[in-house]
């Protein structure tokens, strides 16, 4: 490296020589130390001393930059206590490798781990909650269904503070649509926040709902005397989808509907559903819900009828759905980034800092 320019060039014979150890990454299992020969010089007009920069480690770092970046990422997947007692280094170091690591990342893409900052606004958006301890604590989860990214973490689930985190994007009318569960609170917040977004009821989330109250009229019929037999280690046959089942399960299946008429009539119902999600289009869906809502009113069971509420309740956003194909407007990105923070959890033990917690989920999908 060659001194700044105003310096001069007869600036101490040889100049003096720092050899400060850098610690690396593992080499076939071995730790490796670098060590760096360091220049110092001294200013010819100030005459203050005055070392040579270290591009490679890093300004009174006693580590290089990869191996900064190979702490960050693996307390990305495990927690810091673990990751800390391996590397043998202090928690709070690991920390701030992961503070720094991800702060990078984000910077690349135009975003902060500031919680008040602005946020990038795509067409089409997804949002769900996640317990950080069931039925005490949640938190929500908001993310980019185009480009399949989170976009932030905030704390609760209430609608005043899912209303805070929506105002945060950059361009409230830039948005489309946005898919979710059947909730309480994020439906009136997000027609508080984007009055021109349309809400979009999860098709997932619909047929689960209608699945549960099936799963009743199944388990209801395995406890009878009449089904007993019949359906012993035979109630994967009706749960499953009708096209994943081979020949010889379907006939099973269907056998075993002749002689159980209520079951199968229910079975047929909740197939219907999920064909008509799968053939429906937007001129003709709307009435092809309305006669399968009143099919079931007419010879559904009774778990089934109970099951009908949030059909109208919830119909226009139900509806929504067929409003934006062939683009599938769905929530399984979200629910595959909630699956993964339960798993972070419990491979936790529990985060007693969220802060932790958030900086991981911002960065899932990069790790």
């Amino acid at each position: 490296m060659n001194p700044a320019p105003d310096v001069e060039k007869r600036v101490a014979r040889s100049t003096i020589r720092d050899s400060p150890v850098k610690r690396d990454i593992r080499l076939r299992g071995y730790q490796v130390y670098l060590i760096v020969d360091k220049r110092r010089f001294r200013c010819g007009r100030c005459q203050r001393p005055f070392t040579e920069r270290d591009s490679a480690c890093g300004r009174y770092q006693r580590t290089t930059e990869r191996f900064r970046d190979q702490v960050a990422k693996q307390a990305c997947q495990r927690p810091i206590t673990h990751v800390a007692q391996e590397e043998q280094v202090g928690t709070g170091f690991v920390h701030a490798c992961l503070y720094a690591w991800i702060e990078k990342k984000l910077e690349k893409k135009g975003r902060t781990l500031d919680e008040q900052a602005k946020l990038p606004t795509p067409q089409i958006l997804g949002i769900d909650e996640f317990a950080l301890r069931k039925g005490h604590r949640y938190d929500t989860i908001l993310c980019d269904l185009e480009s399949r990214d989170v976009l932030e973490v905030c704390e609760g689930r209430k609608k005043e503070e899912v209303v805070k985190l929506l105002e945060r994007l950059s361009d409230p009318d830039a948005v489309r649509a946005v898919s979710m569960d059947m909730s309480a609170s994020f439906r009136p917040a997000v027609a508080a926040a984007l009055p021109n977004a349309q809400i979009v009821v999860d098709h997932f989330h619909v047929i689960q709902h209608v699945m549960k109250a099936f799963r009743k009229v199944l388990s209801s019929w395995a406890r009878k005397k009449e089904g007993m037999i019949l359906l012993h280690r035979k109630q994967h046959l009706f749960l499953r989808a009708k096209e994943d089942l081979t020949q010889g399960e379907a006939r099973e299946r269907e056998r075993i509907g002749n002689r159980l008429p209520i079951l199968e009539k229910a079975w047929q119902l909740k197939e219907a559903l999920r064909t008509w999600y799968a053939t429906a289009t937007v001129a003709d869906a709307a009435g092809q819900l309305d006669a399968w809502i009143k099919h079931v009113q007419q010879e559904g069971p009774h778990a089934l009828r109970e099951a009908l509420s949030p059909f109208k309740n919830w119909r226009q956003e139900i509806l929504a759905f067929f409003q934006f194909l062939p683009i599938l407007v769905s929530n399984g990105f979200v629910e595959g980034k909630n699956n993964r923070t339960k798993a972070m959890i419990r491979q936790a033990y529990g985060y007693h800092n969220r802060y932790n917690l958030r900086m991981r989920i911002l960065l899932g999908a990069d790790t």
